[in-house]
């Protein structure tokens, strides 16, 4: 451990666990005052985080979460150069039909299977092999190597390189560089289907090579002109950022491979020299959504996706692009009702989640009460009767690990702070959705002078226009104001006009919603839960209004239940199936 702080220029001093060191990177970047000890890492977890210039992180190859520490599995596998033999002339025939020339060919390593009927891509990192992608050379198939790393393209040829061209195949990513362009590179599984209601598995490799996209100043997205190819635009323009991204028309030919072969080498050149921007920024007419417009009249209109609770989606469904107020008492379980609906997509759909939710904390809270969601059992050996065993704790662990992101940053609160990290995440992880919970834990900047309800029309518009921009849902918990009790002695239905801060909540959303335990006032031990919408913006795509009763809620199973029902009965199915047979990708392996 001591080895990998020093790799960052950390200066370890002694074999204390917790240490105050001097920070390399205030050094770098000019801080004052940088011989200050601002620096803390612990020789134990890896965790490493400066107090002055928020530089922080973690070196080792352990993963901390719920103190429970996991060594993470090497879950990949380097295919062996045996199975890698010189191309036949069979398939170098093949690819000299197709443009690709000697060269190219050459340069790019390009191999034959060891039956001769395929030809093989390999797919390098650093030197090394760690994937291959074959392609029939009689029939359109394709395998990849059995359990290796997802990742680029030409990998080593476009790391580090300022501008890259982004395609869908091998053979259109080798056409750009017929052309002289060598930062080249395709996605390892092609494009997803329309259809596909999470793509994050097919574009594991955009995740797995980040850095790329990240160090690039312009990435030139080359998608085939169908459907699949729109749809893969555009989630790598939501992935990298509309402003690195450049498009690259092909039309009227399916893709830069056929461009290539039809009108020659010129004509690929000048059509990147003629790469669109994605948009004018702020400036727009019909035609620049002129094909989603037609896809619309054909195959409707976005709307909200289902919560997998029938009499929920008469209510409300999720939908990217819009922002929905959670209220409700405080302690009466909006926090758990929204983590819930979110396990339930994420189990279901592949979602990912940002949550900034500090009052949820300490993190180990916050985990554990998801692995007993998604198990439907207790971690605490306090109820060891029903305690789930290790095994499962370790399924419930991954599942989190993968589909839940927490954002606590170490400088401030700030909403800028907040938005900033979650981004990152959008680029980083694909996020779907971001919870803010709740509204008063952001740490509030109001100008001089600034009355409150014009702060929150402006905070809740900041929100609006990064879930449109980012293609995410974003779901902002905010209490009720305090209540006074009825004549019955119950505390009133949560009113979309008293959460707390005003009607401008209301105004802003899209849609509001609440959680509430009618009963809760009279009898505390009582546990049925009602669940509304007061106001659904968009009600042919999202949802009426209206309310859903006798939710029951298992504190042991950390699950609500709808007439006796809950949904987690079918990801119990899903996950004991999943453990008998393993995910199939789209690909065959070898």
């Amino acid at each position: 451990m001591t080895r990998e702080f020093e790799n960052l220029g950390i200066a370890v001093k002694g074999n204390s666990v917790q240490q105050k060191l001097e920070c390399p990177n205030c050094i770098q970047i000019g801080k004052t005052n940088y011989k200050d000890k601002c620096l803390s890492i612990n020789l134990n977890d890896g965790r490493y985080n400066c107090f002055k210039c928020g530089w922080s992180g973690r070196v080792g190859s352990q993963t901390l979460i719920n103190n429970y520490t996991m060594q993470q599995e090497n879950k990949y596998k380097l295919p062996s150069e045996n199975v890698l033999v010189p191309l036949n002339i069979k398939g170098r025939k093949f690819l000299n039909n197709r443009g690709i020339t000697d060269d190219v060919i050459d340069n790019n390593r390009i191999k034959s299977s060891t039956d001769g009927t395929k030809i093989v891509f390999p797919y390098y990192k650093d030197g090394k092999l760690v994937n291959y992608k074959t392609r029939g050379i009689d029939g359109k198939f394709f395998t990849q190597a059995k359990n290796s790393e997802a990742i680029i393209y030409n990998y080593d040829n476009v790391v580090n390189n300022t501008k890259i061209v982004i395609c869908e195949g091998e053979i259109d990513s080798l056409s750009w560089e017929v052309i002289g362009m060598k930062s080249h590179t395709s996605v390892n599984m092609g494009a997803p289907n329309v259809n596909d209601k999470n793509v994050d598995n097919k574009l594991k490799c955009i995740e797995n090579c980040y850095n790329v996209f990240e160090t690039a100043k312009k990435v030139y997205i080359a998608t085939d002109n169908d459907d699949n190819g729109r749809y893969l635009q555009k989630e790598l323009i939501r992935r990298i950022g509309v402003e690195k991204c450049k498009l690259v028309d092909l039309s009227p030919f399916k893709d830069a491979n056929e461009v290539l072969v039809r009108e020659g080498k010129e004509s690929l050149l000048k059509r990147i020299k003629n790469a669109s921007d994605p948009k004018v920024e702020g400036v727009f007419t019909a035609s620049d959504i002129r094909d989603s417009l037609i896809d619309g009249f054909h195959n409707g209109l976005e709307r909200g996706t289902t919560t997998y609770i029938p009499s929920v989606d008469k209510a409300w469904t999720w939908r990217s692009g819009e922002v929905t107020i959670w209220t409700g008492y405080q302690n009466e379980g909006k926090s758990l009702f929204i983590n819930q609906l979110a396990c339930i997509k994420a189990s279901m759909e592949g979602w990912k989640f940002a949550v900034f939710s500090p009052e949820n904390m300490p993190m180990n809270d916050f985990y554990n009460d998801l692995i007993e969601m998604y198990i439907g059992k207790p971690s605490d050996p306090y109820y060891r009767n029903s305690q789930m065993d290790i095994k499962e704790y370790e399924e419930g662990l991954d599942f989190v690990n993968e589909h839940f992101h927490l954002i606590y940053p170490s400088k401030d609160f700030l909403l800028s702070t907040v938005l900033a990290k979650a981004k990152s995440l959008v680029r980083q992880k694909g996020i779907r959705s971001l919870i803010i919970d709740p509204y008063n834990t952001i740490q509030h900047k109001m100008r001089s002078g600034e009355r409150e309800d014009l702060y929150i029309s402006r905070f809740m518009a900041e929100i609006k226009r990064f879930a449109v921009d980012n293609d995410v849902s974003i779901h902002l918990v905010a209490h009720q104001l305090t209540p006074r009790k009825g004549d019955d002695g119950r505390y009133p239905k949560p009113d979309v006009n008293a959460i707390k801060g005003g009607g401008t909540f209301a105004d802003k959303a899209d849609n509001v919603v609440f959680v509430w335990r009618p009963n809760r006032a009279i009898d505390f031990q009582d546990k049925f839960v009602t669940f509304g919408s007061q106001k659904i913006k968009k009600q042919k795509l999202v949802g009426y209004p209206q309310e859903v009763e006798l939710i029951e809620f298992n504190i042991k199973e950390q699950r609500y239940y709808f007439n006796n029902e809950t949904p987690f009965t079918l990801i119990d199915d899903n996950r004991r199936d999943n453990r008998n047979h393993p995910l199939i990708t789209s690909f065959h392996s070898e």
